[in-house]
């Protein structure tokens, strides 16, 4: 696999081998704990999507997409297409010749950004206009930030995308540390016996009327609950077995991924880390990124987290450019984007919640610099 940035190939070399034997290891060592954990408390509220079970089809169709990162906290107003906005306090109607644009980001690589940046920028176009939204815009991290396909990235009206890319060391070292503070409990807090009995259950995503939702077919369960589940189990599996057994402590039943980032040395915590990222952030990153760079769409591109953070209004610039969003439409969400950048006092608030040392500090742990974590991720690499 070559993996499309300018950086040394990511851990991917040794990952050609896990992945052969990543198969037939999930199916063994799942049924294996069925046996010896099967007595255990199942903890499906941690990977489950709260929808109710009587929910129609048409109802989950409004789950179709969704806003991200800190945002995703806030409410969100149903349009007749399945379509999700930020719901600001302003009654929508729909405009059905409107542009969508989906900023994509992946976990770790900007997800919170890109919901305060497309919360901010509907909140400039509806200044525009009280009757309809002539662009719109949605961060969905749970659909097409997963996509490893075609299929999944398919919308079936026009759209235009802005994928965002991020040094995939930096990737791992900030969801090390991420998830090293216990920062999103609802799945962290489950133990890996729970995630090998999750891992048996099949779950491909579910698809309305040609796109994506955020569910598995036929299921009550989230798509990405159950992503994030399995790769909880191959740390276990790798930890006991395998090509990544030697670097790797033995991962207990009974605790859960954060309680073993904790427990082991950075090294084996990087490659852990490293093994839970492949097919929840690092897949879906390299295939969005060569799909863009196979030139699918005109108007969509895709950025670096780094631009965004050094060079953050030139790449907003560039990014509505490719869009081809017109004015008055462009200026102000040039404006909305703008707020999210470093520098602006909502950008400073929101990121440093947001940010994996923020939570580290809540808590009360420590780690070396991030550069040095990054170094020695390459130096495993």
């Amino acid at each position: 696999l070559k993996y499309p940035f300018s950086v040394n190939p990511i851990v991917i070399k040794p990952y050609r081998y896990l992945m052969s034997f990543v198969g037939w290891r999930l199916a063994a060592v799942a049924i294996g704990s069925l046996l010896l954990f099967g007595s255990r408390v199942s903890c499906d509220i941690c990977f489950q999507e709260g929808r109710s079970a009587t929910a129609s089809k048409d109802a989950r169709a409004h789950s179709l997409l969704e806003i991200s990162g800190d945002a995703a906290e806030d409410s969100l107003a149903d349009m007749s297409d399945g379509l999700t906005l930020l719901q600001l306090g302003v009654k929508h109607i729909k405009n059905s010749a409107a542009q969508e644009c989906h900023l994509v980001a992946h976990h770790k690589t900007g997800t919170a950004l890109a919901g305060m940046a497309g919360a901010s920028m509907i909140a400039e176009i509806q200044t525009l206009s009280e009757q309809s939204l002539d662009v719109l815009i949605d961060a969905p991290w749970k659909t097409l930030g997963l996509a490893i396909n075609p299929a999944m990235l398919h919308r079936t009206k026009p759209s235009c995308i802005a994928h965002f890319n991020r040094n995939p060391f930096e990737v791992l070292v900030s969801g090390y540390l991420f998830h090293r503070a216990g920062s999103e409990p609802r799945w962290l807090s489950c133990s890996f016996s729970s995630a090998l009995n999750k891992s048996l259950k099949i779950c491909p995503p579910d698809f309305k009327n040609g796109q994506m939702t955020v569910f598995c077919k036929e299921s009550q369960m989230a798509y990405w609950d159950k992503l994030y589940s399995d790769g909880i189990a191959q740390v276990y599996m790798e930890s006991r077995e395998g090509v990544f057994a030697d670097l790797l402590p033995d991962a207990k039943p009974e605790e859960n991924f954060t309680e073993y980032l904790n427990r082991v040395d950075p090294d084996a915590g990087l490659v852990a880390q490293f093994i839970w990222a492949y097919n929840t952030t690092l897949a879906p990153m390299q295939f969005t990124n060569s799909y863009i760079q196979s030139g699918f769409q005109s108007c969509s591109l895709s950025v670096c987290y780094e631009d965004l953070m050094d060079n953050c209004n030139a790449t907003w610039h560039r990014i509505l450019q490719t869009w081809q969003v017109e004015e008055p439409q462009r200026s102000a969400m040039l404006r909305g984007a703008a707020g999210s950048c470093p520098g602006s006092e909502a950008a400073a608030n929101k990121s440093e919640l947001h940010s994996s040392r923020h939570k580290m500090e809540l808590a009360n742990l420590t780690s070396e610099p991030d550069y040095k974590l990054v170094s020695r991720a390459r130096e495993l690499d």
